[in-house]
C-alpha cells in the first residue's frame, strides 16, 4: 500500500480523487494548497503526489519546482493534474521534471488504477 498525497485547491475534487486512491488500495491524503503540499511532504513523504498545476497562492509548477530542486525529494514521482488539454502545454510541464501529466476530465477509476500501478513499485 502506498501513500498518496493529492493536492487540489478544490476540496471536493481533492478530497474525491484520495478515495479513489484509497478504493484503489492505498493510503489517500488530500491538501488545498502548495504550501500545505510541501508542509506534508516535510512531515510525512509520500510514495507519489499528485499535483494540480493552476492553483491560487502557489502554484502546482513552484511546488514541483521546489521538490525537484530538493535533494530529499528530487527523486520523488509528481503527477501534475489538470484540465489544460494542450499538447504544448502538457509537454512544457513534464519538461519541469513532472513523472506524468493527466487530464481532469479523462481520469476515472480504471484508468487511475491502471496508472497507479504503472508508477509505483509492486
Amino acid at each position: 500500500m502506498a501513500t498518496i498525497l493529492v493536492v487540489d485547491d478544490n476540496d471536493t475534487i481533492c478530497k474525491s480523487l484520495a478515495k479513489l486512491v484509497e478504493h484503489a488500495g492505498h493510503k489517500g491524503y488530500c491538501v488545498t494548497s502548495g504550501e500545505d503540499a510541501l508542509q506534508f511532504v516535510e512531515n510525512k513523504m509520500p510514495d507519489l503526489i499528485i499535483l494540480d498545476v493552476m492553483m491560487p497562492g502557489m502554484d502546482g509548477l513552484e511546488v514541483l519546482r521546489r521538490l525537484k530542486s530538493d535533494e530529499q525529494t528530487k527523486n520523488l514521482p509528481v503527477v501534475m493534474f489538470s484540465a489544460v488539454t494542450d499538447e504544448d502545454y502538457r509537454n512544457h510541464v513534464l519538461s519541469k521534471g513532472a513523472t506524468d501529466y493527466w487530464v481532469k476530465a479523462t481520469v476515472g477509476f480504471d484508468d487511475l488504477e491502471n496508472r497507479l500501478k504503472k508508477l509505483l513499485p509492486s
